[in-house]
Formats: structure tokens, sequence, C-alpha cells
């Protein structure tokens, strides 16, 4: 799996419009890596942290985010929050370095995006999917004999309706996707619900940039992905 450099920029969509908001909560952890959060965080630190400010210094990495949806009028999400995107989907680059892709309702299809998906599908070397994002992603003909996992209580629900992708009874599925760029291979990382979809993404994280940061980060929040957060459901499950 290529690395991502941290000296150079990363730009990620998220397709977060009528979606549930837990979904897509994964793009903190990339943006607590930021530059800027970074800053931020080193400028107020109290004194105990003061050993630990060299270990950050230096690592932040530049990352611009899009917030996607049809229009850049406020659109809502759960649990009735509404937000003003940044970006329309026509508007948007289709050469980003990652898009996510939250779980919206399976009757939330504007054709808008599902442009944005099929022109941006081979231009953008990472996708990431949340929950019933996969079966949003998979509408838009893209998803074919690829090896993919949604929300669990929805795979019966995804094999009917999107019989073409190969449905995996897993907390997250990593697969090879076409990718027109020369940075690496195409990677295609889908989750079930939005717990795996938090996990998956923080181990994006550990195998893509500067792992000690991301490990520091990531107890920040109280997360521990290296445990026993695996991307397989236990037995009992």
């Amino acid at each position: 799996m290529a690395t991502s450099p941290t000296n150079q920029g990363v730009r990620i969509g998220v397709m977060m419009d009528n979606v549930q908001l837990v979904d897509i909560m994964g793009i903190d952890i990339i943006g607590n890596l930021s530059k800027k959060y970074l800053e931020y965080v080193l400028s107020d630190a109290p004194p105990e942290m003061a050993p630990m400010i060299p270990l950050f210094e230096g690592k932040g990495i530049d990352i611009e985010f899009f917030f996607l949806a049809p229009t850049l009028e406020p659109t809502v999400l759960t649990p009735g929050l509404t937000y003003v995107p940044n970006m329309t989907f026509d508007d948007c680059p289709r050469d980003l370095d990652i898009v996510l892709i939250g779980g919206p309702v399976l009757s939330h299809r504007p054709p808008q995006a599902d442009k944005f998906m099929k022109e941006a599908w081979a231009k953008t070397r990472v996708w990431m999917t949340t929950c019933t994002g996969a079966l949003w992603l998979a509408s838009a003909g893209v998803l074919d004999g690829k090896k993919c996992t949604t929300n669990r209580g929805f795979l019966p629900t995804a094999k009917r309706i999107q019989p073409e992708t190969e449905w995996v009874d897993q907390r997250w599925v990593v697969d090879e996707k076409p990718y027109e760029g020369t940075d690496g291979k195409g990677e295609l990382w889908t989750a079930g619900g939005a717990g795996a979809g938090l996990d998956m993404i923080a181990q994006y994280c550990l195998q893509n940039f500067d792992a000690p940061l991301v490990s520091m980060t990531l107890q920040g929040v109280d997360m521990h992905p290296e445990g026993s957060r695996t991307q397989f459901y236990s037995p009992q499950a």
C-alpha cells in the first residue's frame, strides 16, 4: 500500500448531504493530523504536554476538505443538523486524494452525485464508504465485481438490489479499484455501521500517515484501533 507523504497536501471530498452524521465523523480523525489543527492544539498546550510537543512539530499535513451537496444551500444531516456545503458535486475537482461517502436513505440519489461518482471514480485514488454509503456508490455502477460491505442489517438488501457487487459480511473490506494516477494503486475501503467506519478510517491513517502521530491523536480521543477492533465481526456478533 502506498504511503501518503506528510509534506504533501491531501484533498478530501465528503459526500454528506442527507446522511447519518456519525457515518462521516471519521473525517475528524484525519483532520486532527492537519497542520492547522496541530498548531491550534500546541499553541494552547498545558505545561504537562511540553515533553510531547517535539513529537508533533513538523508532522502536520496540509488538508483541504470539500463538503459536497447538489447546491450550496443549507442541507440536513441527522439528527436535524443543518450545515452549509462548501462545494457542489458539479464544481468539485474529480482528481481528489480521498472521497468519503456517508450513508443516506436508499431513495437519496441526486443526479449531480451520480455524475460526480462516475467521473471521479477512476481519478481519485482512495474511496471510502460507511454504512449504506456503499449502496450509494454501487448505484453509480462502479462497484460491479468489487468486494464490499455495508451496514450488516442491509446486506440482504444490498445483495438483492446490487447483485453485481460481491457483498461480504465483515466490519470493513479493502479492495483495489481503477486509478488513472501514478501515485500508487487505487483503493476501495467500505465499512459496515458507523463504528466500523471509524475503526476503518483509523486503520487507514495508521497505514498511510505518520503512525506515531496518528497513534497519539487517536489516544487523545480515546480510540485504540490497534486492539481488538479488527475488520472482522466476533463469532458471537
